[in-house]
C-alpha cells in the first residue's frame, strides 16, 4: 500500500515523494504510462524537453481522468535555452505539449549552456565538438524568477548541481531553488550534499533510483545484497530502493513503461533500520550519468586530460557513423 509521502518544499508547495520518470520513455509508450499512473494513485509526474516525449506525457495526464490541480508536474529548462531572452518562450513550449497552464516545478536540467538551435546537442562545425558556451546561471535564474511572478512556475529548482554550483546562485537569487534533482540510488548516495540541501532547505529529488541500464553496468536493484534483503521482506528490490531513497529524505522518480511495474514501485512503505542501514551501507559513489563528450567538469571528479580523451572519443566515434551511413 502506497503511503503517498510528501516533502514540503521552500516555496510553500508540497512535492509528492514518490513520481514516475519520463526519461528514456519512447513516445509511444509514455502515453500509457503516465495515465495508468495516475490511474494507479500517482500523483507526480517528471517530465522535460529534452525528452523529446513531452506531448505524450500531456496526452497521457489528460485521457487519465485526474484533475490537473492534483498533479505536480516538473518540467525542466534544457541547455540551448539559457539565455535570459530564450527561456519564457521555452517553457511556453513545454506548457503547450503538456496541456497545461503552469507548471509546479521547472528545473535547470544541467549547469552546462549550448548555443540555441533545433539541435539538442549542436555541433561546433570547426572543432566538430559539441557547442558549449558562457551563460552565467544567475542571468538564466533572473528569467525563471520572472516566470514565477507571472504565474506560469510555482517553483523553481536545478538538477545535476553541486554544492559549490548551488551556493555560487544562492548569493544572486531573490528566490533560493526548491530542489536540486541529482542521480542518487544506493550506490551513489551523496550523502555530503544531501545534509547540505536539507540544512538549506532545498530538497533533493533522485533520479536513476535503481541504478541505470543504459551502460551495461551493474545496477544496485540486481545487487545480490538488495535480492536477498527484498525476499526476506517479500518484497521487490525496486520497492525496497524506493522506499530507501524516501526514508533517507528524498523525492524518488523510479522510471517504467510497464503498468505492473509502475504499480509496483509504488507500493512504498517504512524499512526496518537494519535494512535500511544494510543498503546504506552499499555506497560506492558510482556514477553513471557523467556526459563527458561535453569536455565540462561537471560534478568536480574528473581530470582536465580525462574529459579531454572523451571529447576525442566522442568524435572519433561520431566520424565513423557518418562514415558507415
Amino acid at each position: 500500500m502506497a503511503m503517498n509521502r510528501s516533502f514540503k518544499l521552500n516555496s510553500g508547495y508540497s512535492i509528492p515523494a514518490v513520481g514516475l520518470g519520463t526519461w528514456q520513455s519512447g513516445p509511444n509508450e509514455v502515453k500509457e504510462a503516465v495515465a495508468a499512473a495516475l490511474k494507479i494513485g500517482y500523483r507526480h509526474i517528471d517530465a522535460a524537453a529534452v525528452y523529446g516525449n513531452e506531448s505524450e506525457v500531456g496526452e497521457g495526464i489528460k485521457i487519465s481522468g485526474v484533475d490537473r490541480k492534483d498533479i505536480f508536474i516538473t518540467g525542466k529548462l534544457w541547455n540551448t535555452d539559457h539565455k535570459p531572452e530564450d527561456v519564457a518562450a521555452a517553457l511556453d513550449v513545454t506548457l503547450k505539449d503538456l496541456q497545461t497552464d503552469y507548471l509546479d516545478l521547472y528545473l535547470i536540467h544541467w549547469p552546462v549552456a549550448f548555443p540555441k538551435s533545433s539541435e539538442r546537442f549542436p555541433v561546433d562545425p570547426v572543432t566538430e565538438q559539441i557547442s558549449v558556451i558562457d551563460v552565467p546561471v544567475a542571468e538564466t535564474w533572473r528569467a525563471m524568477e520572472k516566470l514565477v511572478k507571472k504565474g506560469k512556475i510555482r517553483s523553481i529548482g536545478v538538477s545535476n548541481f553541486t554544492q559549490a554550483k548551488i551556493e555560487s546562485l544562492l548569493t544572486t537569487a531573490e528566490i533560493p531553488p526548491a530542489v536540486n534533482q541529482i542521480e542518487a540510488h544506493a550506490y551513489l548516495q551523496q550523502p555530503k550534499l544531501l545534509e547540505w540541501s536539507k540544512k538549506e532547505n532545498i530538497v533533493v529529488a533522485a533520479y536513476s533510483p535503481l541504478g541505470n541500464n543504459i551502460y551495461n553496468l551493474p545496477r544496485a536493484v540486481d545487487d545480490p545484497i538488495i535480492i536477498n534483503l527484498a525476499k526476506d521482506m517479500d518484497k521487490q528490490p525496486a520497492q525496497l530502493l524506493i522506499s530507501w531513497a524516501v526514508q533517507r529524505g528524498t523525492v524518488v522518480l523510479p522510471k517504467s513503461v510497464t503498468p505492473s511495474r509502475i504499480a509496483n514501485n509504488f507500493q512504498d512503505f517504512k524499512l526496518p533500520q537494519e535494512v535500511f542501514e544494510k543498503i546504506t551501507a552499499l555506497d560506492r559513489h558510482h556514477r553513471y550519468n557523467f556526459p563527458a563528450r561535453l569536455g565540462v567538469d561537471i560534478f568536480g571528479e574528473v581530470s582536465e586530460e580525462s574529459l579531454k580523451k572523451s571529447v576525442e572519443d566522442w568524435k572519433a566515434a561520431q566520424k565513423k557513423l557518418k562514415a558507415a551511413s
